[in-house]
């Protein structure tokens, strides 16, 4: 079983890494998972496209019914770490898959199947009180129910106890230690073994205390020591190990260790419902897109970048963006720190999130899902070394091109601003012409402000949709960081940037 894909991962296509970083995809992961394994996890999940609209609704009801009980997504937190541990278990014990084996991989896998037991009873039963509405949960259900009875655990329960209480008759071992000349132990040598625990004056109480606890909720590593007397041990429960050894191979197919295969799966969907909640609690609107398949547009209502949420930000602006057949392509103009880039991101998360049948941060998503997300955004100056920075757009701008289709979407931040306004504009309107031409969905976000004026004229060029300018807000010099739909006002953007780095006529007499 596969929570994410349930139809396979056929013809799937993954972002490149250049957009993986332009969209800002690893810090909006941090913000819900734990550890590296996590996000190594969450990161492999958000940059490959699933292959078909189906698992989009089928994810999206998932976590729908994740995000709609508290109890239990904390209950599942829960029975998640034994799971976890099922996993370890089944990873370090060959007892399932190794005849030949010893009395520790015998007891490894007794506690096993304890776990296993609680596990799959304790999940049958949060499952069986809990009403879901996702295909996926329903058929976790049912297999956990068919894996009770298949697996017949009430007998499995009191056949773990009986071997328990045969094996529990060693209650200690004595050995002695031979020293070396320095008073190092030299050799370990078993004198007894014995059906009453070992007392003493000296009983370190804290350690064993801290020892059991630790045993409760983590893999027990095979000791050395007891590694070391196994086989001494083995032969003085030779009875009831040849006993349970055999019985034991009756029990290594389980149906419930499918648990373990999506393991990884449901903490994905438990951290994307436990994040969705967060925002809510802040006041933050979360929706789900509502898929069309065979739309011709997509419209993002009251979106916003969730790397304001990271950053705290005590006013989040939220704007809102379309693609359709008519209009495709936005030429973004504003001020420095205008906003400009931050919009762009959140229009590539809204459109990153709902290709992957996540929720949006935003107020609605209606249209098609798209398969693609190409971007390019400024370039470090040790990544242009080699080739200069326009040799380093003009690569990656060919690879987008070639990659563009009317159902991916190109985000441009800056590009071909190396070089001069005249060959800068030159190479802009090339690259606007050829997206239009190929009816590709983009935002360029550009200072090339006499590119955002020339719509009129680019608007004759080949191509059904038209080509729109947009622009940042400014109300009295101060950035409102809204959309407009506007040409770009060159003379109060320069006074604002000129006023903000106090480098005015005015502010420089004063140096």
């Amino acid at each position: 079983m596969n929570l994410l894909y349930p139809n396979g991962k056929e013809k799937i296509k993954s972002l490149s890494e250049d957009t993986i970083k332009d969209l800002a995809l690893n810090e909006i992961i941090d913000m819900f998972s734990a550890n590296d394994t996590e996000k190594a996890f969450a990161l492999n999940v958000l940059s490959t496209f699933v292959n078909d609209d189906e698992t989009i609704i089928y994810r999206q009801e998932i976590i729908k019914d994740f995000l709609s009980d508290d109890d239990f997504r904390a209950s599942l937190k829960m029975i998640l770490k034994k799971i976890r541990v099922l996993r370890e278990y089944r990873m370090h014990n060959h007892f399932h898959v190794v005849k030949k084996t010893s009395i520790w991989d015998m007891i490894e896998y007794m506690e096993e199947m304890d776990i296993y037991i609680q596990t799959v009873e304790e999940l049958s039963a949060l499952f069986e009180r809990t009403q879901f509405s996702a295909r996926g949960l329903k058929d976790i259900s049912s297999l956990l129910s068919e894996a009770i009875k298949t697996d017949r655990l009430t007998e499995v329960k009191k056949f773990v106890a009986d071997m328990k209480s045969d094996i529990s008759t060693l209650k200690s071992v004595t050995v002695g230690i031979n020293l070396d000349s320095e008073l190092y132990p030299e050799e370990v040598i078993m004198v007894s073994m014995n059906t009453v625990p070992y007392r003493s004056r000296m009983i370190f109480r804290d350690m064993a205390a801290s020892i059991q606890a630790q045993r409760e909720i983590t893999y027990r590593y095979p000791s050395p020591t007891m590694k070391y007397l196994t086989a001494d041990i083995e032969k003085e429960l030779a009875r009831a190990v040849r006993k349970y050894k055999k019985a034991l191979r009756e029990h290594i197919d389980f149906k419930g260790y499918f648990l373990v295969d999506i393991c990884d799966d449901l903490n994905f969907y438990l951290q994307i419902a436990e994040f969705g909640s967060e925002l809510k609690k802040k006041g933050l609107p979360i929706s789900f897109p509502n898929i069309l398949p065979d739309s011709d547009h997509v419209k993002m209502d009251q979106i916003y970048n969730l790397r304001l949420v990271n950053e705290g930000s005590d006013e989040i602006v939220r704007n809102d963006i379309s693609f359709s057949e008519n209009e495709k392509i936005y030429i973004l103009t504003g001020p420095n720190r205008g906003g400009k880039t931050i919009m762009t991101q959140a229009v590539g998360m809204a459109a990153l999130m709902a290709a992957q049948g996540l929720f949006i941060a935003g107020n609605s998503y209606e249209g098609y899902a798209f398969n693609d997300i190409l971007t390019h955004f400024p370039a470090k100056e040790d990544q242009t070394l080699n080739m200069g920075r326009l040799g380093e757009e003009a690569v990656r701008i060919q690879q987008i091109v070639k990659d563009a289709t009317p159902f991916s979407l190109v985000l441009l931040n800056e590009t071909y601003a190396s070089t001069n306004a005249v060959d800068g504009l030159y190479l802009a309107k090339d690259l606007v012409r050829i997206l239009k031409h190929k009816n590709v969905p983009a935002i360029y976000n550009t200072h090339l402000h006499e590119l955002a004026r020339s719509t009129e004229s680019m608007n004759e060029w080949d191509g059904n949709s038209d080509v729109v300018s947009l622009t940042m807000e400014m109300v009295d010099n101060t950035n409102t960081f809204r959309v407009l739909r506007a040409k770009p006002d060159t003379t109060s953007h320069a006074r604002n940037v000129a006023l903000k780095y106090g480098v005015t006529y005015d502010q420089m007499l004063d140096y």
